[in-house]
Formats: C-alpha cells, structure tokens, sequence
C-alpha cells in the first residue's frame, strides 16, 4: 500500500489538475449517434489478431472478466463552444475545450462500480472517487453516487465504491500514473481487452492557417498546415443512444515521397501519439485543428444530439513546402489504434515555390 506521505503528495499534485479533467471528462456525459469513416484508404487496411489480451487490472464493472464496450476513447476531444451554431463559430469561438483523461465504459444507470485496484480512497466528491495505489499509480471513478469515504481500503473485484448515477449510463475510469493520465487500452493495462476495429483516414487538407479554409492540393507553396479527418470505431459496439459513435485513433502518421516514381522525401513522422501518455502540453489544439468537435456538439447554450464528432488532426501545423523540390508528391497518412490495427489515406499534391509559376 502507498504510504501517508506519498498520497497526501499525490492528493495535492492532482487536485491542481482536476479543473481540466472535469473539463475534460464532463463532456462524455451525454449522448448521440455517427456515421463511420468512409473506406477510402488507398492502402489495404491492416487488423490485427482479435484475440483478448490480458491486462494488469480488470473491468469495474462485473463480470470483471469479460471486455465491456467503450463509447468515449482516451484523448477525445471534449469541446464546448461559446459561439453560435455556424461555421465561423466552430472555426474561431471561444471554446472550453481538452483532451479526454480516460476511458467511457457504458453500464447501466445503478450499476456497482468496483475497484480495479486494491488501494486507499483519498478523495470523495458526490460524482467521483479516487482510489490511490502503490507504485504511484491511482484511479478515478466518475459519475457514480459515491459509497466509500476517505481513507477506506478497498479490495480490486470486491468493494464497491459506487452505483452509476442515474442519467450517465456509463463509468469514466482515469488511470493515473503518478499524477499523469495513462492511456486504459494501452496493451498491459485493462484487460481483457481486444480489438479488431481499424482507424480510418477519410480526408488529407492543406491551409494557410488553423482556422482558414482549405487551398487546393494542386498548388501548394510557402508555409502551410497539413490536416487529416481520422476516426475509429470502438472495439465493441456500444448500446443505447451512443451506438455507433466514433473515436479518435490512438496514432497517426505520415511520409511523403516523389510520385510517381516513389522515392522517399520525408521518412515516416509521427503527428500525434496518445497510445500511452497524452500529449505534454493541455492544450487540445496542439493536436486537433479547427473544425474539430465532439460527439453532439455544444455550441452556444444548446447541444446538438445525434450529431457526430469531427475529428481533424495536425499532421503537421508549419510544413515548409520549402523542403521538397518543386514537383508532383504523393503524401501519405496512417491512422492505429492501440491493438496495431492501421490503415492509410494518400494525396497527391503539386509544389510550386518558383515565384514565376502563374506567370509561365
């Protein structure tokens, strides 16, 4: 078991951050439905085995052994924007907006919520608990109508720290390493847990900058922001309301070479990588790019249900087309989820620094 002096320090370092993780996980409280990615990759999708793999820690919802669905996936977006319902308020509104900590795992409304781990709960609030453990690490159990108090032990499979409140219809668990959030799927944490979904890139786009619109891939020079739209689906299909929804892959990739003779210009680059850890900065538009929402969109006061999230991702957001000889390329992106399943979306694109160009 951790000692007093070790979770009286992690109770400090945490509730410094539990502004932006009630941010971040308030948004997955609520409902809606998607539309898949399309299949428009132009390299062959790649599963992986779907075997389960077993994890360090089981489900917290019984039966303990067996793989529940997860509706809301580790570094969704969770955005809420001030602006009205149009256009040029989704691409330049204030917006309350953060990665998602942890994972959703949808369970009926009352369902007992156990502990995954054994450990001492520090902190109880009416919608969460927090469970701290030895090694640094902890959990938070949120959306549940606590029933444990400060300073009980508890038992992984055995006690019951809560019932699911009425209206959330799932559990957000956020696994914690000292005090950092820690991807749930990640292989060797929650188990079992198998998938055999694959994460789709359905679009490449170029812009001036963030909250621009999109210039022609025909014509690309100077400076530009590099966007791909990518989603997943989750490993199971997910019940009620939610069923369908997307989420975000766990990687993305990119390289562009010469076309159409195929030599390479810039090797394999990862853009973004929430497979473990979530990126080092808080700020979600690091890794997301404008036009980008969740599930039922909140813009303004109201909420938009049924509709899907928009997840567009930067590939890269100051590409100097500079780098590569005027000429034809093939740009190429690949979204994975943390199973290994991939697969990829290409772009031909045209460069053309030459400032005589439109004049030839």
């Amino acid at each position: 078991m951790a000692t007093n002096s070790h979770l009286q320090r992690g109770v400090q370092r945490r509730m410094a951050t539990m502004f932006l993780l009630a941010a971040a996980i308030s948004g997955g409280a609520l409902a809606g439905r998607t539309a898949l990615p399309a299949p428009n990759s132009t390299a062959a999708a790649t599963p992986q085995a779907s075997s389960e793999a077993a994890g360090s820690y089981s489900w917290p919802v019984k039966p303990f052994d067996r793989q529940h669905p997860v509706r809301g996936s580790f570094a969704d977006p969770r955005s809420i924007f001030r602006g009205n319902p149009t256009l040029g308020g989704l691409m330049t509104s204030r917006c309350a907006c953060s990665y998602h900590q942890g994972i959703d795992i949808a369970a009926p409304d009352g369902t007992d919520v156990y502990a995954v781990r054994a450990g001492v709960v520090r902190i109880v609030t009416p919608d969460w608990v927090e469970v701290d453990s030895d090694g640094g690490s902890s959990f938070q159990y949120w959306h549940i109508r606590s029933a444990v108090k400060v300073g009980d032990h508890v038992q992984a499979r055995q006690t019951v720290l809560g019932q699911i409140l009425r209206g959330s219809e799932h559990v957000h668990l956020t696994e914690l390493q000292n005090g950092k959030p820690t991807n749930p799927l990640a292989p060797g944490h929650i188990g079992p847990y198998a998938d055999s979904t694959t994460p789709r890139v359905n679009a490449i786009t170029f812009r001036l900058r963030d909250a621009g619109s999109d210039l022609l891939p025909e014509y690309l020079h100077g400076t530009v922001e590099i966007v791909a739209a990518a989603a997943d689906t989750p490993a199971l299909p997910v019940p009620g309301k939610w069923n369908g929804l997307p989420v975000t892959p766990s990687k993305l990739t990119y390289h562009v070479e010469s076309f159409p003779n195929a030599q390479m210009a810039i090797p394999e680059t990862a853009a973004m990588d929430v497979s473990h850890n979530l990126p080092a900065t808080s700020d979600m538009w690091h890794t997301y790019a404008r036009g980008t929402h969740m599930n039922m969109v909140q813009m303004g006061v109201h909420r938009y249900w049924y509709q899907p999230g928009v997840y567009l991702f930067k590939l890269a957001a100051k590409f100097d087309t500079g780098q590569l000889k005027d000429g034809v390329y093939k740009l190429t992106a690949t979204a994975w989820d943390t199973a290994g399943n991939h697969s990829s979306t290409s772009q031909i694109i045209n460069i053309h620094n030459r400032k005589t160009w439109l004049q030839d």
